[in-house]
């Protein structure tokens, strides 16, 4: 399982969760699984902190492909908590940089050139370490040409005789696209310079290659699976989803059910589960306390933990913001990204004191803190492939508002007056501030039910969004790929 994020040791977003999580769960399931991630900056300092093992594998190897030659120095550690290897890909002119993402030091935007040298490293690890590959479990445009080079004759060596590949697509809009001049970073033969396979409309697109020759694709919900096959969401390649569809899947990401759990998180100065709701009121007061908030039952927390950015629609929030704090709410916010949204977000957090608090920066016990004090969540996304945010909410008995896209689709189901029984949250469609507003005041309203209201947040509390039933649908996949 090549990856370019590992959490807890080196992550931005949702592709590092999942690569943290779902190799736990496969393992269980009596797979032996072996990741590979490029050694950042990050998880060295990450290392450096938690002082966990780590150790060189051989001595430094020189990785030649097309008129290109970099070294690779290749460690070994273990998923934290497990047994579960880490071969990591050491460059420091290619991964010691301020940011994972971060171009190089001459301003150079090498990002295509650092992993296509992560791939070639890869398949050079699995020939010195005799690692005999079954499934390559690819994932997002960082490894999407492991598949390309399957095809092009990496069967012929020995780990990979018998390999077949999946290719996971955690976000779409983000493809890796060059120039094609690019293409002789590559190494691959001119015939991969086709449509049928890396270009794309005179550009180079791993993410397409990766789609085009993996056995088997899948997409990280059922709702989102969907959406990019069409125009709006798919970002220029919904046409290749819609002729290779045979072979795509959605399967909803899981959240890790031992550290996303109120009755034993650390994070959390009174614990509580489904059947202690009045000590989620002690919570909530905790977090009024630390927000700076005048504390009353009545009045309801509105949380939300996100990166500001476009794509996380609090741009909606802006201009309805105070109108939810005149209606009788509350408002707290965590987050960091675009300097627009920081600054308006900011400001509208310090001209309300004792309505609302917002946090600009990131805190993961304070993002603990807010799942378990908040009486809802809001998660207005513009798009959103899956979502962990409102997992983790309804694990907490906070009661999701959001936005009806991707992933927020199958893992909320909005109550609409008549379906109590298993309704979790509320809902709303089009990506405007008004809608966001209503949505946001129907809940209100519906908290002032306190019957209603628990009702929904034990609905919530009683969903399975671990990581074992999403591994057994990746199992289903693997079987899928080789016959």
């Amino acid at each position: 399982m090549p990856t370019a994020e590992i959490s807890p040791i080196a992550k931005t977003g949702g592709l590092g969760d999942v690569c943290g999580s779902l190799p736990k769960a496969l393992a269980k399931l009596g797979h032996e699984v072996v990741l590979f991630m490029p050694f950042y900056r990050q998880a060295r300092q990450w290392f450096e902190k938690s002082g966990a093992e780590v150790h060189q594998l051989l001595p430094t190897q020189v990785i030649s492909w097309a008129n290109w030659t970099a070294e690779a120095t290749f460690l070994r550690a273990a998923l934290p908590g497990t047994n579960i290897p880490i071969v990591l890909v050491a460059n420091d002119f290619f991964f010691e940089r301020d940011q994972i993402y971060s171009d190089a030091p001459n301003g150079w935007h090498d990002y295509l050139l650092r992993y296509v040298f992560f791939c070639r490293a890869v398949v050079r690890a699995c020939e010195l370490l005799d690692i005999r590959v079954d499934i390559l479990h690819c994932h997002d445009w960082h490894t999407a040409l492991l598949p390309v080079y399957l095809d092009s004759g990496l069967r012929g060596s020995a780990p990979f005789a018998n390999a077949r590949s999946v290719f996971t697509i955690h976000n779409l809009n983000y493809q890796g696209v060059a120039g094609p001049d690019a293409f002789a970073l590559t190494g691959l033969h001119s015939r991969y310079w086709a449509p049928d396979a890396l270009e794309h409309y005179g550009t180079l697109n791993p993410m397409k290659a990766g789609i085009i020759f993996a056995d088997q694709v899948t997409t990280v919900s059922p709702n989102y699976a969907r959406e990019i096959r069409t125009p709006s969401y798919g970002a220029g390649l919904d046409g290749v989803l819609r002729v290779l569809e045979w072979k795509l899947t959605g399967i909803v990401n899981g959240i890790d059910a031992d550290e996303w759990n109120p009755l034993t998180d650390p994070h959390l100065p009174v614990n509580y589960d489904a059947a202690m709701l009045r000590e989620k009121t002690r919570m909530k007061r905790a977090l009024a306390k630390e927000a700076g908030l005048k504390f009353s039952q009545k009045t309801p927390i509105i949380g939300a933990v996100s990166r500001l950015v476009q794509q996380k629609g609090f741009q909606l929030l802006i201009p309805v913001f105070e109108h939810l704090l005149d209606a009788g709410a509350q408002i707290v916010l965590l987050g960091s990204g675009e300097p627009d949204l920081e600054g308006k977000l900011g400001y509208l957090g310090q001209k309300n004191p004792g309505r609302a608090r917002v946090w600009i920066g990131f805190d993961n016990a304070l993002a603990h803190r807010i799942y378990g004090g908040a009486d809802m969540l809001l998660v207005p996304s513009i798009y959103e492939p899956c979502g962990l945010n409102q997992m983790y909410a309804l694990r907490y008995g906070t009661v999701p508002i959001v936005r009806l896209t991707g992933g927020l689709v199958d893992t909320v189901k909005p109550f609409d007056g008549t379906n109590l029984d298993d309704a979790t949250g509320f809902g709303f469609v089009a990506a405007h501030p008004v809608e966001l507003y209503l949505a946001t005041w129907i809940a209100m309203l519906n908290y002032k039910d306190g019957a209603v209201w628990k009702t929904l947040q034990q609905n919530g509390m009683e969903k399975d969004f671990s990581w074992e039933r999403s591994a057994r649908q990746y199992d289903e996949i693997y079987s899928r790929a080789r016959h």
